[in-house]
């Protein structure tokens, strides 16, 4: 997959058209994810490239992208994450799954309503102060094994975009990041 090169981060900014791929873009006619590359020293004190928004912003153009693909099966891109811990691991609490996908609690609780309404997750315990323990139904495993090919295409498109060692080098930064702004 290309991707796109540019020499200003101002260029990020430029309209999507069917026939010309943005940065940061999502080109669904060729099925392809475009990157920004900024090749000059950013001016670090410039609105446009604040970390936080930067982040969030791909971070939208790639849930868009896997939407786009997994949504077909029913599901969403915020809820895979949810069914494949669930079947990793047995006996999640709320407070230890929120934790580990990054959530507030509140944004979880969002999440999982569905998927219990659907049959795919089923809680265990009481709210309000108790232990609740989070398990996938086997309805719910069927659900996450239709949805892994359409979920391993997104991911394979978005992979090959950036290159193997560069997504690696990337997710591997990001976590680094995470880790030492968690301890301040």
């Amino acid at each position: 997959m290309a991707s796109k090169a540019c020499n200003s981060a101002s260029t990020a900014r430029t309209r999507w058209k069917r026939d010309e791929p943005t940065s940061f873009g999502v080109d669904r006619i060729r099925g392809s994810v475009y990157i920004h590359y900024v090749k000059k020293q950013l001016n670090m004190s410039s609105v446009e490239n604040c970390t936080c928004f930067n982040v969030r912003r791909v971070s939208r153009v790639i849930t868009q992208f896997f939407d786009a693909e997994v949504r077909r099966q029913g599901m969403r891109p915020t809820q895979t994450p949810i069914l494949r811990a669930l079947q990793a691991k047995s006996g999640w609490g709320m407070a230890e799954l929120s934790e580990w996908l990054g959530m507030e609690r509140t944004t979880l609780l969002r999440n999982l309503r569905p998927l219990q309404r659907d049959g795919l997750v089923r809680a265990k315990g009481t709210g309000r102060g108790g232990h609740v323990e989070l398990e996938i139904t086997a309805k719910g495993r069927t659900a996450l094994a239709k949805t892994l090919p359409a979920w391993r295409s997104a991911q394979d498109k978005v992979v090959a975009t950036l290159g193997k060692e560069r997504w690696s080098a990337i997710i591997s930064d990001l976590e680094d990041v995470a880790t030492k702004l968690r301890g301040q």
